[in-house]
């Protein structure tokens, strides 16, 4: 990659008291990929279904030519104390809910053994203080399934808002969109 995003995505990187938000290496494709086999992980991401080895490469790939795009996109999470990859969490383009677009989605996966201990809620405040403050982003939508009580519980701790209850086209999958405007945005860090 060449130009000017190539080279913020290659800078940035977020730290929380127990995280560290960087850009994808390749070493994080296995431990991702992994996670995206995850039939409890991906149950309620997309249509449910656990990926493949190249659908979770393809999901990176794309979150980098986001970055490239954009100036955004997913990041990588690792334990701070560990240096061990734990999930992904940043902001892509809603794909899901085309009538959401031109707005930017907020989205946090961990792998299961990571789960319960506020790992989701540390790193999505820090990718919202991040994008209002260095972005200027205007406005945050999170779409979360409607029995993902997990993430039902990462969206109200960020200070998101309940907007809508929809169903995502094609799938037959009712989700609830969450909001978060910049003017009722509390920094987290």
């Amino acid at each position: 990659m060449h130009g000017p995003r190539s080279n913020l995505r290659a800078m940035i990187a977020l730290v929380t008291p127990r995280l560290v938000l960087r850009p994808w290496v390749p070493a994080d494709l296995v431990p991702f990929a992994a996670m995206c086999a995850d039939p409890e992980v991906m149950r309620f991401i997309g249509d449910g279904s656990a990926k493949t080895f190249a659908e979770a490469r393809d999901s990176i790939t794309r979150s980098q030519e986001s970055w490239t795009k954009h100036g955004w996109g997913l990041f990588a999470v690792e334990c701070l104390e560990t240096g061990s990859f734990v999930g992904s969490c940043g902001l892509a383009e809603p794909d899901l809910l085309q009538p959401l677009q031109p707005s930017v989605e907020i989205g946090w996966r961990l792998e299961r053994a990571s789960w319960g201990q506020g790992y989701a809620t540390e790193a999505a405040a820090a990718v919202v203080d991040w994008a209002f403050t260095t972005l200027h982003t205007k406005r945050l939508v999170a779409v979360v399934h409607l029995d993902n009580l997990a993430s039902h519980r990462v969206a109200d701790k960020i200070g998101m808002r309940r907007e809508q209850r929809t169903i995502v086209p094609g799938l037959s999958l009712w989700v609830d969109v969450y909001e978060l405007g910049q003017g009722s945005w509390q920094p987290a860090y």
